[in-house]
């Protein structure tokens, strides 16, 4: 495909398959993406594009290759070679030879109808399938040049010949073509780093020592060595050993990170310094790295609604240019008397007119601008999201895990009728059955406290029928039991745990319930609070508040200079959170917002945003991706913050690949600098066009002139897409 006419026949093709609801063809990436009803056999959807002109074949890893320059730079230095000759002979010359013509002649034909033979190949494809691209419109000028000269030729005359219009325009659109798939495979490497990050060989455990073995044989479980210098293979678990992790590459993190055993490492991140074994836990597909890729793909592969329209107009742009050409050889005919002369500007608007660029000008910004987005830590899942990203006035921020460490540590806990080594037992206990950031704060306290507490009170005594003893719980437990907490009297099994969404943890201990959660969820069970614990967790045992948990999480390092940035923008910053007032009051104003919403349950902040949105504001939400989906999937713009090796949810337009806030910003100025760069790649696009047009049907553009220009068009668009690999963030008010 060279042209936005090309994109547009082969989604024509495809689209009249049976069953297909609905086809997306790249220029950029040369890809084509279908949905259909039903199966669709590769062989029937190749066979679709084959008859209109193409070849294609099924998208695998196997199947992507770097496509061979050597056809094409032979003939694009034998038409330079001939064409240099021709320009003398007929622009510096034009007297040196007596039978000038047929010299002209000579030099021309082998250009004409040897080196753009690939021309001729897709123009015809395209007239078969009864549709025109940029080929037929070069032709049609290059070859009314040629004969026109031929004529003129065989009838004697060896002066005012167009010879050199057909050879140069023809070495101008291989040269042009040559730079322009130059600059876009740059462009696709970019891309295809990505998967470079990962290791050909690695060593795997056999039983006996380590051996080398190639990455596709690595399965779930096996246990892996990796040495400083290497690139991790999959994402695991770190068994032994312990180095510094560079995942920049995957995450953005600029600096080293220390990795430990028991920690998760990512699959193409480097290992800078140490000796690692690890247990292989995600392979293939499943990895982050492959996930990331994907959803790039999938991204570059969307068309955003301005493309779309750019691709219904070239759609129809080639039979209104014909038109065009046919009124301007006729007018300028009619005028002076002379087909020669009329021809001149006939050729030019053919040739000006090659919607090559407006093809080029949406799809390679995406493909440079997501990966270079994916870079910097950030990935664009949605491309409509450019288009929105401009009009945000407004962010809802979740707390937790989102301007904050993510990692609540239990402050203090208040007891009563109980002493608190039995109170973070049976705390702990019941929170083991959540993934909640504060369960996990209390669990790992209690695992502290309890230890240390141990020698100080060996005896503590639960309110329950069970005495006292050194108690411990016992993870996992017997099937339809959580834990067993084992006393010098007995043993107490905890069994029927209901986890409750933004709420809490209910549990039964023999006779005995137990509750964990917030305040108002122990009002919601019916266990009266009598006093005020100021605590945003509550234990109740048998409807009876025995202990209150606080909390600490410090801000984001770099919070407060993200929150003067975005408010200097223009932005106004709402925070929303599920935590008790009181700790979400304190941070509120520990870190300068004015605004902010506490004990908010996940359909809450939905309704939150939608409120907003009805005020006429434009809603960015902002959080982990988990309990905060239903709020994700209402925002104008939703911007989501990975969790280890998972990508979030899939409402979310945008993903922080890392905890650094200042991702975010990054986020919101590369998705507004990608759409400033496709506004001015369609710009370029259409002012080629828009004002070469009229200047080559006035006579004012010389065919090779504007052969030259239609080139360089779609060179153009590409180099200007290439800058957004060397973007850095500046951030700047350009709403």
């Amino acid at each position: 495909m060279t042209c936005a006419a090309c994109v547009r026949r082969v989604e024509r093709s495809l689209q009249n398959l049976p069953g297909v609801q609905s086809v997306s063809v790249n220029l950029a990436t040369e890809r084509a993406e279908l949905e259909a009803e039903a199966p669709l056999a590769p062989d029937v959807v190749i066979e679709a594009v084959r008859r209109i002109g193409y070849e294609a074949e099924l998208d695998t890893p196997e199947s992507v290759s770097e496509p061979s320059e050597q056809g094409t730079n032979w003939r694009l230095w034998l038409s330079i070679a001939l064409s240099v000759p021709i320009f003398l002979l007929s622009m510096v010359f034009p007297h040196l030879l007596p039978a000038q013509g047929w010299v002209l002649l000579a030099l021309t034909t082998p250009i004409q109808f040897g080196t753009a033979l690939p021309l001729y190949k897709s123009a015809f494809g395209a007239l078969r399938g009864g549709s025109a691209n940029m080929e037929v419109l070069v032709l049609l000028g290059t070859l009314s040049a040629y004969f026109y000269s031929l004529a003129l030729t065989v009838q004697g005359q060896h002066h005012h010949l167009y010879y050199e219009t057909s050879a140069i325009i023809l070495t101008l659109v291989l040269l042009g073509r040559h730079l322009e798939t130059r600059a876009r495979r740059q462009a696709k490497r970019a891309m295809e780093a990505l998967w470079s990050l990962l290791p050909n060989e690695v060593q795997r455990w056999n039983g006996a020592g380590y051996e080398r073995v190639t990455i596709g044989a690595i399965q779930r479980g096996d246990r892996l060595r990796v040495r400083t210098g290497e690139r991790i293979p999959v994402d695991g678990t770190i068994l032994e050993g312990s180095g510094w992790v560079d995942e920049s590459a995957l995450t953005g993190e600029s600096v080293p990170a220390e990795r430990r055993s028991g920690q998760q490492v990512l699959g193409g991140s480097l290992l800078v310094d140490g000796i690692l074994e690890i247990s292989a836990q995600a392979v293939g597909h499943t990895t982050l790295l492959a996930q990331i890729a994907h959803a790039v793909e999938r991204a570059q592969s969307q068309k955003a609604p301005v493309q779309r329209l750019a691709d219904q107009i070239a759609g129809i742009f080639v039979p209104i240019v014909v038109l065009i050409a046919l009124g301007t050889l006729i007018g300028w005919w009619v005028n002076t008397g002379s087909f020669g002369q009329a021809l001149v500007p006939a050729v030019s608007v053919l040739v000006i007119a090659c919607p090559c660029a407006l093809g080029l000008a949406v799809p390679i910004a995406l493909m440079t601008g997501t990966t270079r987005a994916v870079r910097a830590g950030v990935l664009i899942r949605n491309i409509s999201v450019l288009e929105r990203v401009r009009q945000v006035d407004t962010l809802v921020v979740d707390k937790t895990g989102t301007l904050t460490m993510g990692y609540p540590r239990v402050q203090k806990v208040v007891v009563d009728g109980v002493d608190e080594p039995t109170a973070l037992l049976l705390a702990s206990t019941l929170e083991s059955t959540t993934t909640h950031p504060l369960a996990e704060a209390i669990v790992q306290y209690a695992g502290e406290r309890i230890r240390v507490r141990a020698t100080e009170t060996p005896s503590p005594t639960l309110p329950l029928n069970a005495g006292g003893g050194s108690l411990l719980p016992h993870l996992p437990a017997a099937s339809g039991v959580w834990a067993t907490i084992t006393g010098s009297e007995g043993e107490l099994k905890l069994h029927s745990v209901r986890t409750v969404a933004g709420g809490g943890v209910i549990g039964q201990m023999e006779a005995h319930t137990l509750v964990i959660g917030s305040p108002r969820f122990l009002q919601e069970q019916g266990i009266p609070i009598e006093k005020p614990w100021n605590a945003p967790v509550l234990l109740a045992v048998d409807g009876q508040v025995v202990a209150g948990f606080t909390f600490t999480d410090q801000p984001l390092p770099e919070l407060h200079a993200v929150l003067n940035a975005l408010r200097k923008e223009g932005i106004e910053i709402i925070l929303c959170s599920g935590d008790h007032p009181e700790a979400v009051a304190e941070f509120a104003h520990s870190v300068g917002i004015e605004r902010w919403y506490a004990g908010q349950l996940p359909q809450q902040k939905a309704q939150l945003v939608a409120t907003l949105q009805n005020e006429g504001r434009k809603v960015a939400f902002v959080g982990d991706g988990v309990n905060d989906a239903p709020a994700l999937a209402q925002a104008d713009l939703s911007i989501a913050v990975a969790e280890g090796t998972h990508l979030a949810t899939e409402t979310a337009d945008l993903v922080l690949l890392n905890r650094d806030l200042r991702t975010l910003l990054t986020a919101l100025h590369l998705s507004r600098a990608i759409y400033s760069v496709i506004r001015q790649n369609l710009f370029f696009a259409f002012v080629y066009n828009t004002l070469g047009i009229p200047l080559a049907g006035m006579g004012y553009l010389n065919p090779m002139i504007a052969g030259l220009a239609m080139s360089f068009s779609s060179l153009s668009v590409v180099v200007n897409a290439l800058r957004l690999l060397r973007w850095q963030n500046q951030p700047r008010n350009d709403r």
